[in-house]
């Protein structure tokens, strides 16, 4: 993992995602989410390359490839983890995580990544403003779609950890089949970040770019979606159960897996975009024989 500066203190590992780390005195820094579990030896590593320890994580939402290692870390460091309100419930047990990862047997979730579960030492309200974690003064932009309360970071150098909310550069570029747990919710985020952020540095997205417009991103990312949602509507010409449509979206996208939690994601993918498109009155429900049925409007 290479360590690169932003801006100021500001700085981030460059692994399978960008990761920000915000710089204290005395060699010590707070993570902006702490990665992939695969990661975990490779992140501990990097840190100590920089001779760095991680007092705290300041964590954007609960998913799997953001806060899997809080726990690890509070372990090995003492770090203290920080989320926003809504996703410290949800990593608070093994049963609210199911919440999330529904499709998913409660065995199976925890052994795939059980890790998200722990409890936060202290969380963010729901207010957008200035958050202080550690003696640093964070800004906080609440954008929740992608999860339910998903957050933006600005740090103090002026630089805005995007998340998750929106893909840039090559990961938008090829994305196939983005996830948002509400769809217009995360829309209006975008929307949101795409004026909050424009007087930043730069953003980091989670999903490996370094961008200064984020106007053009928000706008790349709502027509990906624009994009694929109007796929979808194409395959639903004739009705089409849930799982059917599953089956013709990884098929046409070429997504075919091995993989129960990759399959599950599709699933889940796929699940949302329906919502969004019935909910914005593009498709109508036929129920046949006790199933439900989509076909467009």
């Amino acid at each position: 993992m290479e360590l690169i500066q932003a801006k100021g203190d500001t700085w981030y590992l460059a692994a399978a995602e960008l990761i920000p780390i915000y710089r204290l005195e005395g060699g010590r820094c707070i993570l902006l989410d702490s990665g992939l579990e695969s990661e975990r030896e490779a992140l501990s590593a990097a840190l100590d390359r920089a001779g760095l320890t991680p007092v705290g994580v300041f964590g954007s939402h609960t998913h799997r490839d953001h806060s899997v290692n809080n726990g690890w870390l509070r372990e090995r460091y003492g770090t203290r983890i920080c989320l926003p309100e809504g996703e410290a419930v949800i990593a608070s047990t093994p049963l609210m995580c199911k919440q999330v990862y529904a499709s998913l047997s409660l065995e199976g979730l925890m052994e795939d990544c059980g890790g998200m579960v722990c409890r936060a030492d202290e969380t963010v309200g729901p207010e957008d403003g200035t958050a202080e974690f550690l003696g640093v003064p964070f800004r906080v932009l609440h954008a929740p779609g992608h999860t339910p309360d998903h957050i933006c970071t600005i740090t103090p150098d002026g630089v805005c950890y995007t998340a998750d909310l929106m893909l840039a550069g090559p990961a938008l570029e090829t994305a196939r089949l983005p996830y948002h747990y509400v769809h217009a919710v995360a829309r209006a985020s975008m929307e949101k970040l795409r004026d909050a952020a424009g007087g930043c540095a730069c953003c980091i997205a989670a999903h490996r770019a370094v961008f200064r417009d984020p106007a053009s991103v928000a706008a790349g990312n709502l027509a990906l979606l624009d994009r694929v949602g109007g796929e979808m509507l194409e395959l639903l010409r004739t009705p089409l159960t849930l799982g059917e449509l599953v089956a013709a979206v990884v098929e046409r996208k070429k997504l075919l897996t091995h993989s129960e939690m990759k399959a599950a994601r599709y699933a889940r993918s796929v699940q949302c975009f329906v919502e969004y498109l019935r909910d914005t009155g593009r498709l109508d429900v036929v129920v046949d024989r006790g199933m439900r049925r989509f076909v467009r409007r």
